[in-house]
């Protein structure tokens, strides 16, 4: 892939955008982790299945969907009900469960984690408003989020590897993908979007594109960034472009984008200026 060496044309770009926007937004559904919080129609459920699907969307799409389907498995129908009733004891069909580097024992930790955060704040949406600054993007408050939702957990010593990958740190620098494709989810209404959350402070404006190496390699090529990592920075960087196209919700581009990227789809946009 040529590196990018200079700004995109905007006009072309956004123009092109708007066409890959259309084409794509109803298309799909079933190559994204998205799918599983569209099976149920109780808002609550949808906020929990979906910052599940969204924490274990890492890895091929029929593991990622595979593991998923597993933990839903053991939540029963109703997800939200079930954690809220939970005695907190091991869940049985979590017992050999294992997605990459993320065990059974790290997924049940953190819904624990959830039911606590249901049970003291009415839903996680409450608890994530606590920590917003109002202003800028949502990195402040996604770490006052995560770091809430640790707070949490009653295990002592350091947390595993894969409860960490759970709740990633976003002041490390982390582009925090998971973390932030969750919010879009959440705050979003167009195409599948949920719009769970809203209100002045929700508002798509302040998004960031969940960036991965995925849509970091396409950001690239169409001079979106010129970062080497797909890191916090990038992530900031190439929204800022697209937020020159679409200042109101610049991240409405990431569905089309990312199943260019995820399905392995030639990319027919206009390469950055030389």
């Amino acid at each position: 892939m040529r590196r990018a060496a200079g700004p995109p044309d905007l006009a072309l770009l956004g123009e092109r955008l708007e066409t890959l926007r259309r084409e794509w937004r109803l298309r799909r559904l079933d190559s994204d982790p998205l799918v599983f919080p569209h099976r149920y129609a109780d808002a609550s459920d949808r906020e929990v299945v979906a910052f599940l699907s969204a924490s274990l969307a890492f890895g091929r799409v029929a593991s990622i969907q595979a593991s998923i389907a597993r933990v839903l498995a053991g939540l029963g129908p109703r997800p939200a009900a079930f954690l809220d009733a939970w005695d907190e004891r091991p869940i049985p069909s979590l017992r050999r469960f294992v997605h990459r580097w993320v065990t059974g024992k790290d997924v049940e930790e953190f819904l624990r984690m959830v039911k606590r955060a249901r049970r003291a704040h009415g839903s996680l949406g409450a608890l994530f408003a606590m920590g917003d600054e109002k202003t800028g993007d949502f990195v402040p408050a996604l770490s006052s989020f995560h770091r809430n939702l640790r707070a949490l957990s009653l295990l002592r010593g350091a947390p595993s590897r894969g409860l960490r990958f759970l709740l990633p740190s976003p002041e490390s620098g982390s582009a925090c993908k998971r973390s932030h494709l969750f919010l879009r989810w959440m705050i979003r209404t167009e195409g599948f979007d949920l719009g769970l959350w809203t209100g002045g402070r929700f508002t798509p404006a302040r998004l960031l594109l969940p960036m991965d190496v995925h849509l970091h390699r396409i950001s690239r090529r169409i001079g979106l960034t010129r970062r080497k990592a797909a890191d916090l920075a990038a992530s900031r960087e190439a929204t800022a472009w697209l937020r020159r196209i679409s200042p109101a919700d610049p991240v409405a581009y990431d569905w089309p984008l990312s199943r260019l990227g995820i399905l392995g789809l030639p990319v027919t946009l206009p390469e950055a200026r030389a």
